[in-house]
């Protein structure tokens, strides 16, 4: 069978251009775990990343495909032309950032769950995939495949393709990947990551001070934790996979956003939008430290309720808490009042309340587990 890793170039701000070293190292991690698979026969990195291509030119077992400079990029034709020119049956496909923790012994269970699957589209996430398996191939070409993203696929190809759906079952590597700053931030805390993603990350100069405050509240049995967006609600608020033990407040809102469109249409809406538009970002941080002693804030629904428009650069920093660096005046209060919160609140995207917060708290648990935990 054959893996398919897709790696897009960085932008040209300093957060892009950080995410974008990140996951041209988590891609080669990838690729060099798929390799030591003995149910993969060949990879395929599809790149217009000039340093992973530099990387992997000449790896013997890699074939590495330049997207053309200036042309626009349409992600679901290249995928369909990229199985279609090596004749792939069973492809496995990857974004670079994807599966950062994903292990050796998964990798080829995933594999081996694939070649025996007939019909069948196999992903971490169903609803919202970073990765999936596909067979036959023939039933890319019967659904209307998305332009600029990737998880959508197996929900489209459930519902119209006429294939049968499987999502891995709940696993910390299989939710958690590389999207946005505050997921590197995330990993540097973490004390499992790879080779080149560890040695990327100890060269970067990210500030975790807010994750480490916000480690002992996770496991604090009196402790509130308010988890607000895309709240992954299959993995908090269930026993026993909830690893977190103390009180949550989750406000759940436009979870599928991207995989059912309405991102895209510009439909999202979000009650804790309303409450910000009617109060303010300052009054809203406060009353969230009055109710809780750590917030976990996807931020991109109420960036999408308000119609910002932000630019990746924007989000990114964000996310870093670099205020001088977001030129969206709306953007950079948001984020100057979720800076002076008295209570540690973790910006990002989907991961923050998902996967991320997932691996955070069973650092906590690691750490505390050890004596190692300050505050616990």
């Amino acid at each position: 069978m054959d893996v398919i890793v897709f790696a897009a170039p960085g932008g040209a701000s300093a957060p892009e251009r950080l995410m974008a070293g990140a996951q041209t190292a988590a891609a080669l991690d990838l690729v060099e775990m798929a390799l030591e698979c003995p149910l993969v026969g060949r990879v395929v990195v599809v790149t217009g990343a000039l340093d992973l291509a530099t990387a992997l030119q000449g790896h013997p077992g890699v074939r590495v495909e330049r997207d053309e400079p200036g042309k626009a990029f349409h992600f679901g034709r290249r995928l369909q032309e990229t199985v279609a020119r090596h004749g792939m049956r069973r492809p496995l496909y990857f974004g670079s950032g994807s599966a950062p923790l994903l292990g050796q012994r998964s990798l080829e269970g995933l594999c081996g769950r694939l070649l025996a699957a007939e019909r069948t589209v196999i992903a971490n996430n169903v609803r919202s995939a970073d990765f999936f398996g596909v067979t036959p191939p023939e039933a890319l070409l019967r659904i209307d495949l998305p332009g600029d993203q990737d998880n959508s696929i197996p929900f489209l190809l459930s519902h119209f393709g006429g294939l049968s759906a499987e999502s891995l079952e709940p696993a910390l590597e299989h939710a958690f990947n590389l999207d946005t700053p505050a997921d590197l931030a995330i990993l540097k805390v973490l004390g499992q990551t790879k080779g080149h993603a560890r040695r990327f990350l100890e060269g970067t100069p990210l500030d975790t001070g807010r994750l480490e405050a916000a480690l002992p509240v996770l496991v604090g049995r009196r402790d509130e934790v308010a988890l607000i967006g895309r709240v992954a609600t299959d993995i908090w608020g269930k026993v026993p996979s909830d690893l977190i033990p103390g009180p949550k407040r989750l406000y759940v809102e436009e979870r599928g956003m991207k995989a059912t469109g309405r991102e895209g249409r510009g439909e999202v809406r979000s009650l804790v939008g309303y409450l910000l538009e009617t109060v303010g970002p300052r009054r809203l941080f406060e009353n969230l430290a009055g109710l809780s002693q750590a917030v976990f804030f996807d931020t991109r629904v109420v960036f999408h309720h308000l119609h910002l428009r932000l630019s990746a650069a924007d989000r990114f920093a964000s996310d870093l808490g670099d205020v001088t660096a977001i030129g969206h005046a709306t953007a950079r209060s948001f984020t100057q009042a979720a800076l002076d919160c008295p209570i540690p609140v973790i910006l990002g995207g989907h991961n923050v309340v998902a996967g991320g917060l997932w691996a955070l708290a069973q650092e906590a648990w690691n750490r505390a587990d050890a004596g190692l935990l300050t505050g616990h």
